[in-house]
């Protein structure tokens, strides 16, 4: 566990695995609520073995701070290349969860030439004002107290008692931001990066036909859709999930 401070003072809690001569990177980005503590835990140690596996808490969530009284898309993004600056990483295979697997896409077309591939599992893409106005409705703190307990208390064991709240309020309005700038279909068009579309195939939450439409619009793009799984992360079994990962990063990598 380290830190790196972006340039207003934020500090970005971060952790390094798999250090060995000849690996390459695999940055590992959380989704929304997500944090390093829960979201891909289970698997660091099996990737390690083939990869420097960097992880990384977003800003105001788990143990990262926050400067500004906001989430913006184009900050946190800021955060992810500033890290791997830092950490002298020129080019990583980036898999991203959720909103890590959107802000993985952000980063690409930011910087085409670091991200050598970008893996998207139950990453949101398609955004109209009836899907944003019933996440942001899930986004209430209160709501979450009320009626998913358990999970509430999770979220402040992860992100602290005393700022979870705000957190789940920033992210309603995050939603907003991303869906008033979204990426659209015609820049999606242009990435030659390979680029591989996961999704459960039990996901209420980002629908199968959506995940195969931008699949199909990306000239290297894929789709690989995971049987018995539902959106939470906590659903995705180690195979045949790792065994993919491994082989996409790997594979893409020699073309």
């Amino acid at each position: 566990m380290a830190n790196w401070k972006a340039s207003d003072g934020t500090s970005i809690n971060f952790e390094v695995h798999g250090e060995g001569h000849g690996k390459e990177n695999l940055l590992l980005l959380p989704g929304i609520l997500g944090a390093i503590s829960s979201d891909w835990r289970p698997f660091v140690d099996i990737l390690s073995k083939d990869f420097r596996v960097i992880l990384m808490d977003f800003r105001g969530h788990g143990l990262s701070t926050n400067a500004q009284p906001a989430l913006r898309p184009d900050q946190m993004v800021n955060d992810i290349l500033g890290l791997l600056e830092s950490l002298g990483v020129q080019t990583v295979h980036v898999a991203g969860y959720s909103l890590g697997g959107y802000l993985g896409m952000l980063t690409l077309l930011k910087e085409p030439r670091r991200v050598k591939t970008l893996l998207m599992h139950g990453s949101k893409f398609y955004w109209n004002a009836e899907t944003v106005e019933k996440m942001q409705k899930q986004f209430d703190p209160d709501a979450l107290s009320e009626q998913a307990p358990t999970y509430a208390t999770q979220l402040a064991q992860e992100h602290g008692g005393s700022r979870w709240r705000a957190l789940v309020r920033q992210t309603a309005d995050l939603i907003g931001l991303i869906s008033q700038d979204a990426i659209t279909e015609r820049m999606a068009a242009r990435i030659q990066t390979p680029i591989l579309v996961s999704v459960g195939d039990h996901d209420n939450t980002v629908p199968l036909v959506e995940c195969a439409r931008l699949s199909h619009i990306l000239p290297n793009g894929g789709l690989f859709v995971i049987p018995h799984t539902r959106h939470p992360f906590s659903t995705i079994r180690p195979v045949p999930f790792i065994p993919m990962m491994r082989s996409f990063h790997r594979t893409s990598n020699r073309r």
